[in-house]
C-alpha cells in the first residue's frame, strides 16, 4: 500500500474514533506509522485528508452516477433508479458518522462549502446527476411527461439519505435484503404501477 492510501486509512479510523473536531494531523501520522511532514507531501491539511477520506466512503455511489448516464434507455428506469437507491444506502451507511461530523465545527463546515464551489462539487451533485438521467429517460418517452424529475432525484436520495440517518442513529444493522425492501418501497411510491 503506498503512503497516500497508508494515511488516508489511518485517518479514516481516527476520525471514526475521534470525530472530526478532535482529530489532529499528528494523531494521523502517527497512526499511519509516518512523520506529519509526510503526511503534507501529499495532504495541505486535515480538511484535505477528510475529504479524501469522505470520498473514498461515497466511491460506490459516485461509480453508479457516473455510469448512470450511459444507461438512459437501457434496461428499465425503475432497474437503473433500484441500482442508484442501493449504492447510496450503502455509502450514506458507511459514511454517516464522517457526514454528521462536518457540522459540529462551523469554521470547518464554511470552508468546506467555500472549497466545493471552487470545485464545483457537493451533495447536491448527486441529486443532479439523477435528474439530468431522468430528463433523458423522459425525452425517450420512457417516463411520464409530466413528472418532476428533480423532484424524483431529491425524493430518492433523499430517503436514502434519512433511512442510513436513522439505521446509524438508532445502531440497527441492514441486512441486503432489507435495504432491497426499503427500495422498492421507495420506488413503488415514485412509480405506482410499474
Amino acid at each position: 500500500m503506498d503512503l497516500k492510501n497508508k494515511i488516508a486509512e489511518a485517518a479514516e479510523h481516527v476520525l471514526l474514533t475521534n470525530g472530526l473536531a478532535k482529530t489532529t494531523t499528528k494523531e494521523i501520522a502517527r497512526a499511519a506509522g509516518c512523520s506529519e511532514g509526510s503526511l503534507y507531501n501529499h495532504f495541505r491539511n486535515k480538511e484535505d485528508i477528510f475529504l479524501y477520506v469522505l470520498r473514498g466512503q461515497l466511491k460506490n455511489l459516485m461509480g453508479t452516477l457516473t455510469s448512470l448516464q450511459s444507461l438512459a434507455g437501457k434496461e428499465t428506469v425503475r432497474n437503473n433508479l433500484e441500482q442508484v437507491a442501493l449504492s447510496a444506502l450503502e455509502d450514506f451507511s458507511n459514511s454517516m458518522s464522517l457526514i454528521c461530523s462536518i457540522f459540529s465545527e462551523p469554521d470547518i463546515l464554511l470552508r468546506h462549502r467555500e472549497g466545493f464551489t471552487l470545485r464545483n462539487e457537493g451533495p447536491h451533485r448527486a441529486n443532479e446527476a439523477v435528474d439530468i438521467y431522468l430528463l433523458k429517460e423522459k425525452q425517450q418517452g420512457r417516463i411520464r411527461e409530466e413528472m418532476d424529475t428533480r423532484a424524483v432525484a431529491d425524493l430518492l436520495l433523499g430517503s436514502c439519505f434519512q433511512h442510513a440517518f436513522q439505521m446509524n442513529f438508532l445502531g440497527n444493522v441492514e441486512s441486503h435484503e432489507e435495504r432491497i425492501d426499503f427500495v422498492n418501497r421507495v420506488l413503488n411510491t415514485l412509480f405506482p404501477g410499474g
